[in-house]
């Protein structure tokens, strides 16, 4: 059958002839164009050898070589069909291509991009730092691409609070400036620079450093920036002011600075400087002309500075002595600058690290007023059922006598326990006022120039109670004067107790502690009657018994910081682990035998806490017969977030006969 269908298509194609003998191209393009049928019929012959032989992969140029030239029609070529081996090796050829382009453009990107990416900056350091504590910024640069880079520059701008002080390697320039040049491949390097910060507690620092460059083969500069922040978190230096709130036109007054050195001190020496206002004068007062105890080491440069050249971890005292010459307005701000010096050189300023803002009262009158309670001018906090011990001196500062004086002293609190006062000079009260004229002190009758005297009192602050969140817990005190015209004056008015004029002494505000209790138990059985304890008792010579300790605060008035509950155990009482609280943690230390309840801050909304943990005791021969002591006294500490005062309390020791445990209670005798 294949036979005849090729006779068929030799038939069919018996006008197409090739000669091989001596056919010319000439002669071949000299015959007649082949008709539409011709030409249906080879393509038909093509497609039925594609199809059925699968021979040849079909004419692909009919009259173009594969260089695009014309074909020798005489002669007739068979192309092979490709094997295995030419695709394998033709994938190979097209891999080692694709790599090499691969290649290219990846070089491209270093030679271009990667710069800008692969090229690290970054600055480290101390985020937190005491005032002048020495220490460094670290600049790190890192080149990670196969290209070097040029021109690289480093510059840095350091905060107004930050003291440079050497740095390495030295900077080009103005100690913040750093021309690194070439940074060839994967290469890196380091900057350190040495300073300090000076400043007031709080303040942060920001240094922002920037690395230029140009990459190699680029025309262009790139640009990396740095930043970072360190804060002051400690002055390293404690500062206090002491000082009489109201001042007299023309006395002299006095502020005294108390400071000390923390562990953590780094301000050796500093300046202490006073704004002076017109109406102020400034005494000149030399260390050894001081009354003052603990003078600090100072020199008096000029009136209002003071150059401090020591700063020890004791307290040291700088006296200020001052005289308001006029007064310009009723309260009057006196501000204290102080500061450290950057260095030696001219160019060197000081840097200001803290700055006291203390406002008096400044009065204009003939009879001195002060008011002094329980030792102190100044205000302080008191605890429910205190005694307030109060001394009014009166001092004539006039040029001329004073007539029928009438003192008066003004106590304003809703918790003072008016039944408690005691009064020698016996005083006339009337609601919250005591008033004294020369019905109870004849010398107030005639007061001359200079004299001076004093009244002395008392009166106790009432036990707690509920309490009541819209009063004022404190107590406000002040004296105030009236004086008569002359001595045929039968007298004359009484001073208003809410008169504000120069007749007035200071004030003293006596702030209520919070409420804060501290209860203790030794159990051998709960409150609910279920055993806690184990072992005998009473104890008994040679056996252990455990029991458990019981601590709780109670505090609702103000909040409390640095809450701590502390017991000391006596040699023979071993303290157990299981211990719990409700806040804060129990620890123990065996180096000192003290367990601490350590609460830090207790709330007003959080009124109770509570913590327990165990001891135990093994008596031996000597303490037969004998009632052995638990826990010495505990003690709690706090500090009032009001008064900012600290408050104690204390209880008694703890024993054997566990007073407060009805269940196990006895006499507590070792058995």
């Amino acid at each position: 059958m294949v036979n005849n269908k090729k006779q068929k298509k030799e038939q069919e194609n018996e006008d197409i002839k090739i000669n091989n003998a001596g056919s010319s191209l000439a002669e071949f393009t000299r015959r007649e164009l082949p008709t539409e049928e011709e030409v249906e019929n080879f393509e038909e012959y093509v497609r039925e050898e594609v199809r059925e032989e699968d021979i040849e992969e079909g004419l692909e140029e009919i009259y173009q070589d594969d260089d695009g030239k014309l074909v020798d029609v005489r002669k007739l070529e068979i192309k092979k069909k490709r094997g295995f081996l030419y695709y394998f090796f033709l994938l190979i050829f097209l891999a080692i291509i694709g790599g090499g382009a691969y290649l290219a453009y990846n070089y491209s990107i270093n030679k271009v991009g990667l710069s800008a990416k692969e090229v690290e900056f970054k600055v480290s350091g101390k985020s937190e730092v005491v005032a002048g504590e020495e220490f460094f910024y670290t600049l790190d640069y890192n080149n990670n691409s196969n290209v070097a880079v040029n021109n690289a520059l480093i510059e840095v701008k350091y905060p107004d609070i930050f003291v440079f002080i050497d740095a390495f390697p030295e900077p080009s320039a103005k100690n913040s400036t750093w021309e690194i040049g070439r940074i060839g491949p994967n290469e890196s390097g380091r900057l350190m620079v040495k300073g300090m910060m000076i400043g007031p507690e709080g303040e942060t620092g920001a240094i922002s450093a920037t690395l230029t460059y140009m990459p190699e083969n680029f025309s262009s500069e790139f640009r990396k920036e740095a930043p970072f922040t360190t804060i002051i978190n400690d002055l390293g230096l404690d500062i206090e002011f002491d000082y009489f709130k109201t001042a007299l036109v023309n006395e002299k007054n006095e502020v005294t600075i108390k400071f000390r050195g923390r562990e953590n001190n780094y301000l050796k020496n500093f300046r202490i400087t006073l704004d002076k206002p017109e109406n102020l004068e400034i005494t000149t007062l030399a260390p050894e002309e001081s009354k003052v105890e603990d003078v600090a080491n100072y020199a008096n440069i000029r009136p209002g500075v003071w150059d401090i050249n020591e700063v020890v971890s004791e307290n040291r005292f700088l006296p200020v002595i001052f005289t308001f010459n006029e007064k310009n307005e009723d309260k009057q701000e006196l501000v204290f600058k102080f500061a450290q010096l950057t260095g030696d050189s001219e160019d060197d300023k000081y840097l200001e690290f803290h700055k006291e803002q203390i406002e008096f009262e400044v009065m204009k009158s003939d009879l001195n007023l002060t008011l002094i309670i329980n030792g102190s001018r100044q205000d302080q906090g008191i605890d429910f059922g205190d005694t307030l011990n109060y001394s009014i001196v009166y001092n004539n500062k006039g040029e001329t006598e004073l007539h029928n004086v009438i003192i008066m002293a003004v106590l304003k609190s809703d918790f003072l326990d008016r039944t408690t006062l005691k009064d020698d000079m016996n005083g006339r009260e009337k609601g919250n006022t005591i008033t004294w004229s020369k019905e109870e002190i004849e010398t107030l009758a005639v007061l001359g120039q200079d004299e001076e005297g004093t009244i002395d009192f008392s009166i106790s602050m009432m036990d707690i109670g509920a309490i009541e969140p819209d009063k004022k817990y404190e107590v406000n005190s002040y004296a105030q004067y009236s004086v008569g015209r002359s001595d045929e004056d039968e007298g004359s008015d009484e001073p208003d107790p809410e008169d504000d004029s120069d007749n007035c002494s200071n004030t003293i505000i006596n702030r209520i502690n919070s409420d804060m209790t501290l209860d203790e138990a030794v159990r051998y059985f709960s409150v609910d009657n279920i055993p806690v304890g184990t072992g005998p008792h009473p104890p008994q010579v040679g056996e252990k018994t455990e029991y458990k300790v019981y601590w709780e605060v109670v505090n609702n008035l103000h909040e409390l910081n640095e809450l701590k509950v502390t017991a000391v155990l006596p040699d023979y009482v071993q303290f157990s682990a299981k211990n719990r609280a409700t806040v804060g943690t129990v620890e123990y230390d065996s180096n000192t035998r003290e367990v601490t309840w350590d609460v830090g801050r207790l709330p007003v909304t959080v009124y109770q806490a509570s913590a327990e943990f165990n001891i135990s005791v093994t008596p031996g021969e000597e303490d037969k017969n004998k009632i052995m002591v638990l826990l010495t006294g505990t003690k709690a500490s706090a500090k009032d977030d009001e008064t900012e005062t600290i408050i104690e309390k204390t209880v008694r020791a703890k024993t054997t006969k566990l007073s407060g445990d009805d269940i196990a209670s006895g006499d507590g005798i070792v058995e």
